[in-house]
């Protein structure tokens, strides 16, 4: 639709077109304060130096250096190296991987390593896992397979966060922080007990009393009357006969959204303890992933966003479309996250063939760029590629980086990553700080409304098969 004001009081999330928008409080006050104008677009890559031999480190940063990237992204799926054993740190390792970056001019984004806990974390504390709607346990083995609202996991959270923290407190080498990654549960729900009681303690300080609940659920409604709080089961359809109350699912969705921001937020807030207010702290999300909601992230300095077009799904528009990805998927993104409060990134952006997809088609040539470039027009303020090298061993053999298997030469989409950093450079010895935007351009607003509610209950009661709330 097109209006010629923006009414925030009912429109509370606008995502607007060009390079203006209405912005949505946050912790950081001018988040635009962390990235000066003339960078225009800071470009980084991942590195995983616990991954790689000792001997390659120096190697790897000097030649991520070379290839014109500007910063590089540590630590978020290594707290099994961080903590090895309980209460015993080592930052040792990590120190070494800061210096040489910084000895190469490359910043650091430190993360958080919430995702994936150790080994022995989780033999000790199984109660901290979540469980899935068929009531399986999920296993050490993977990634974020842990429950946000475990107090022993947050607790175990707390402590390696609050080591890191103290350790880099004063450490200038650091750009900024990213808390876990792509906090999610990848599109699936807890139902652990820890969730159980998470989640009656939220319908309690939202309803205050349970004749209020059973008012707004509709519980007279099949004799679903509650008389306490702790009657209330998740609604899960797998236990169920016939369909849950459509009312609880979607405070069920509310709560998880809720309960991920305020896991967040706990670690955000043990940061600010420590760190500088010259370093951000984010996250990166995934818009299409139902059981978190960006807007409510404003618990942070500002948000990130991941990034893949490319993985099977996505069939894009014609013939080679599925090489391309939808041509719509960034635009979405970077108005949405842009909107949240003023300032994002692309924190993970697909460097070429991936393999975790339904299948791995090649990125069409040249896409990769296009992508890039994407961003830049959406006014993203830097973006990250996942990563830096192809690994050889691991759950991501097969996943593209900047540089191939052998470590040395760069794929064919690195190549493209590395075109793009030196179009970088000429833009920025072209920069005029006195450039205006065109006033007929600067004024043309445009607001679409993005209602996480109206998606979940959509989702849940679809009255066709011919709409989806998201692709519309």
């Amino acid at each position: 639709m097109r209006i010629p004001k923006i009414n925030k009081a009912i429109c509370p999330l606008a995502l607007v077109a060009a390079l203006n928008f209405v912005s949505i409080p946050s912790n950081a006050q001018n988040p635009e304060r962390f990235f000066p104008a003339r960078d225009l677009m800071t470009i980084g890559s991942y590195y995983y130096p616990e991954q790689w031999p000792r001997a390659q480190w120096e190697r790897d940063l000097k030649k991520m250096a070379e290839l014109g990237f500007e910063f590089t992204h540590f630590a978020e799926f290594a707290w099994a190296f961080i903590e090895p054993q309980e209460g015993k740190f080592d930052f040792k390792w990590l120190d070494e991987a800061v210096e040489l970056a910084h000895k190469n001019g490359i910043k650091v984004i430190m993360c958080t390593s919430s995702p994936t806990p150790p080994a022995w974390l989780a033999q000790k504390h199984p109660e901290i896992l979540m469980v899935n709607e068929e009531g399986r346990t999920m296993q050490h083995g993977s990634r974020q397979h842990i429950s946000w609202s475990s107090p022993v996991y947050r607790q175990y959270v707390s402590k390696m966060v609050e080591a890191m923290a103290k350790h880099y407190a004063n450490d200038k080498r650091i750009w900024g922080w990213q808390l876990d990654n792509e906090p999610s549960h990848y599109g699936q729900y807890d139902y652990s007990p820890a969730a159980q009681a998470s989640f009656q303690k939220w319908l309690k300080n939202k309803y205050k009393s349970i004749d209020t609940l059973n008012k707004v659920w509709g519980t007279a409604f099949w004799s679903l009357v509650y008389d306490n709080f702790e009657q209330i089961r998740i609604p899960n359809q797998k236990e169920l006969i016939a369909q849950p109350n459509p009312h609880a699912v979607l405070d069920y969705r509310r709560f998880s959204a809720d309960e991920v921001t305020d896991f967040m937020g706990l670690q955000y807030n043990i940061l600010r303890k420590y760190i500088p207010a010259t370093q951000w702290i984010t996250t990166n999300l995934m818009p299409d992933h139902a059981p978190v909601d960006p807007t409510r992230m404003t618990n942070l300095d500002f948000v990130t966003y991941t990034k893949y077009l490319v993985a099977g799904y996505d069939m894009g528009i014609g013939d080679q479309g599925f090489r391309k990805g939808s041509p719509t998927s960034i635009a979405f993104a970077n108005d949405l996250f842009r909107s949240i409060n003023g300032v994002t990134g692309v924190m993970e952006l697909q460097p070429g063939q991936v393999n975790w997809g339904k299948f791995n088609p090649q990125t069409y040539p040249g896409v990769v760029r296009m992508w890039i470039w994407h961003a830049f027009a959406g006014g993203n303020k830097f973006v990250c590629n996942y990563r830096f090298r192809q690994p050889l061993t691991g759950g991501e053999q097969y996943h593209y980086g900047i540089i191939g298997p052998d470590g040395i030469n760069p794929s064919t989409s690195g190549l493209e990553y590395i075109k793009v950093n030196k179009e970088m450079e000429l833009l920025r010895k072209n920069y005029d700080a006195k450039a205006q935007m065109p006033a007929d351009y600067k004024k043309r607003l445009t607001a679409l409304l993005y209602s996480p509610d109206n998606r979940w209950e959509t989702d849940n009661q679809p009255q066709t098969y011919q709409w989806n709330y998201l692709s519309h």
